[in-house]
């Protein structure tokens, strides 16, 4: 299943296969009790990379967007407070949003900061364009 998408027969067997292993523990209070129950509950989730054209099967460009930031942190230790660790959860997501539309993020902060100041909303329409 991992290089190409499997047949009908092999995807039946693998979900009724499936199904009968989170039937079996399910109602068990154990660490596979647990995964079964989240697999359960996310189990819609699953599979869209099978049902839905275009939908990447692996997290790579999600973990490749954040490994700056990911360095960024082992090199720096990473903050001390609540308060700095959301700053930094923030920044870096508008980092990589802007780099993705490109855009300068200064310059998005500067538009920010001068919203701010005006006491008005800053326009954020460009953060729903695809490039």
């Amino acid at each position: 299943m991992a290089k190409d998408p499997p047949t009908k027969a092999e995807w039946n067997a693998f979900y009724a296969r499936l199904n009968r292993l989170i039937a079996l523990y399910i109602d068990s209070d154990s660490e596979a009790g647990k995964l079964v129950h989240h697999i359960d509950t996310e189990m819609g989730l699953l599979f869209t990379f099978l049902l839905e054209e275009g939908v990447d099967p692996t997290n790579n460009f999600g973990e490749r967007m954040l490994r700056y930031a990911v360095l960024w942190r082992k090199r720096s230790q990473g903050t001390n407070s609540d308060k700095g660790k959301r700053w930094v959860e923030r920044i870096v997501s508008l980092r990589q949003t802007c780099r993705l539309q490109g855009k300068s993020s200064f310059h998005v902060l500067v538009d920010a900061m001068n919203a701010f100041f005006k006491d008005q909303q800053p326009d954020l329409e460009w953060t729903r364009s695809a490039t």
